[in-house]
């Protein structure tokens, strides 16, 4: 009989009551402060942890600690456990994909594996992990799992902006003239995952809250097209006003659809800033 268990990292933003009821086991990335001290994200340093710090800080991060990936994997055989399908943030952004097949490869004698490279990142990736907690109730093999998650990998897609362009230029991501006259016109970047590298882009720059909003409520509506909507998930780092207006354009433009709101992780203000909101977008 197979004992499937279901294995992340610190980056899925699904709510821990969830993480615990379907027993989502995470490992945590590494967050480096100041070139010197190292923290397990989530674990030891929090979101609210990450935004007070960022400013006076530099902090990078890094992919979790091997030893913590290969303490989990034999805790797991420990406990009976005959397969795993993991997914953890999309292999353009980080090495974390990487780091998890090879890992997980060097016990295919003790356990069977799959790793999915969601090319995504929060609910975006939650979402598959969700699907596939639910399935392994439902009494599903394997096999029909990883084939399904791969198939419900493309139904989804998020769009998120922030509210200044500082550190998306100090990531690399953006010229420097770009982050000048972008901040002092109000410009707005739309930010997403690139599906065929697994980059973050930015897509679209847009002046303004309510242009911002309802680009990414287009964005949405077009990526959708004649599909029907399964959920969306507003995420933000503590921006819940901000949250709260999306939402209510989103209400206006899609209709009655399926909305949750919390909050996204650290990684993500980190490597854009302190003041990132948006949504991620899941089909039927």
């Amino acid at each position: 009989m197979q004992k499937i268990a279901i294995l992340s990292d610190t980056t899925s933003d699904i709510n821990q009551s969830l993480l615990d009821e379907y027993n989502i086991i995470e490992v945590p990335l590494q967050l480096i402060y100041n070139e010197e001290d190292t923290y397990k994200d989530k674990f030891e340093k929090t979101l609210e942890d990450v935004i007070n710090d960022i400013d006076n800080n530099s902090i990078k991060t890094s992919l979790p600690a091997a030893s913590d990936l290969i303490k989990t994997i034999e805790s797991l055989i420990e406990k009976g456990y005959t397969h795993v399908i993991a997914s953890c943030l999309s292999s353009g952004i980080s090495g974390t994909y990487n780091l998890f097949e090879k890992t997980l490869n060097s016990y295919s004698d003790k356990i069977t594996s799959h790793v999915i490279d969601c090319r995504s990142c929060s609910m975006g990736m939650g979402f598959l992990l969700l699907k596939a907690a639910q399935m392994i109730k439902d009494g599903a093999e394997f096999d029909n799992i990883v084939k399904t998650l791969e198939i419900y990998k493309e139904k989804e897609d998020f769009f998120f902006t922030v509210d200044t362009l500082d550190y998306l230029y100090k990531g690399g991501r953006i010229t420097r003239s770009t982050k000048i006259v972008g901040n002092l016109l109000n410009i707005k970047p739309i930010i997403t995952c690139n599906k065929q590298n697994g980059n973050l882009e930015v897509i679209e720059t847009v002046r303004g809250q309510k242009k911002v909003n309802s680009e990414i409520s287009r964005r949405i509506k077009c990526f959708a097209e004649n599909q029907e909507i399964d959920k969306i998930y507003i995420m933000h780092s503590n921006m819940y006003e901000k949250a709260d207006e999306l939402e209510e354009i989103l209400r206006e433009n899609l209709g009655e659809v399926e909305i949750y709101k919390d909050k996204i992780s650290s990684l993500f203000t980190i490597h854009t800033g302190p003041t990132i909101y948006g949504a991620v977008v899941t089909l039927k």
